[in-house]
């Protein structure tokens, strides 16, 4: 082998490598707390049609997803500092400064819920003041809302505090039903999803809407580039597969329809 044949080898070699080491794949970490239909258990069964999404998406552009569930308020603040890459379902008052795509993964609206034999309606804020409220540690649910909560936190005879660690939303529907709780607010597609799987429809009922529709978003680490790279392969993502008719399938599975379809 003569010295200049040699040198070739070694400048592939070399240039090999280097391509190698720029198609690795991206393992994505996901956190949030499970939220069914928009993500489910760490065992993903179901997934929930986030986590779906993200992972078509994140194999389309040779990445993976490794997800986890953890207590909501754990996995904002790990996202923030780095530690992981994304939570899902949330809204931008969840989550403030982080890298959110410029396309919505849906639309939350919350309403509130009592027992069916309960006489108790919405009539603003105030009409709260005599009502046990159920809430989920760390959720943000409007501006008044979230305003109320933490004003009366620390009151058992107006707040009632759910830890988000576990399933939180069927913790939240038993307190309604043990009467350790007299008004739970949610949103409604998990409302009805979890008060559905637990066979309480006729037993737990909407008594009024409690927010207005926002947009809900996977939003991505604000402390590495990583981030704005993985909020515009996301947002760019769910574009292709709303035209593909992909979204519509994975949404059918969970009963839902695409929130910017005309109505």
């Amino acid at each position: 082998m003569t010295a200049s044949s040699s040198f070739r080898r070694c400048a592939l070699f070399i240039g090999l490598c280097g391509l190698s080491s720029s198609v690795v794949a991206d393992a994505i970490s996901i956190r949030a707390v499970e939220w069914l239909p928009y993500n489910g258990p760490t065992v993903k069964n179901p997934p929930g049609y986030m986590i779906e999404l993200a992972e078509k998406i994140a194999v389309a552009n040779g990445h993976t997803i490794a997800y986890a569930t953890m207590p909501w308020d754990d996995a904002v603040a790990a996202v923030r500092r780095g530690a992981h890459d994304c939570v899902v379902g949330a809204l931008k008052d969840d989550a403030k400064g982080f890298e959110f795509p410029t396309e919505a993964w849906g639309m939350s609206q919350s309403a509130f819920y009592t027992l069916d034999d309960s006489k108790w309606r919405y009539a603003g804020i105030d009409s709260l003041a005599s009502q046990r409220l159920a809430v989920i540690e760390g959720y943000s649910y409007s501006e008044a809302i979230d305003a109320y909560i933490e004003e009366f936190k620390a009151d058992p005879a107006r707040i009632v505090m759910i830890s988000s660690a576990g399933r939180a939303q069927m913790n939240a529907v038993s307190r309604l039903i043990a009467k350790k709780a007299d008004v739970l607010v949610e949103d409604i597609n998990v409302a009805k999803l979890t008060i559905g799987k637990l066979n309480l429809s006729d037993r737990v009922v909407m008594a009024d809407v409690a927010t207005d529709s926002e947009a809900l978003y996977i939003a991505c680490t604000p402390a590495d580039p990583r981030g704005r790279k993985y909020a515009d392969m996301f947002s760019e993502g769910i574009a292709k597969l709303r035209a593909s008719g992909a979204l519509a399938t994975i949404l059918d599975k969970y009963n839902l329809s695409d929130w910017a379809a005309p109505q």
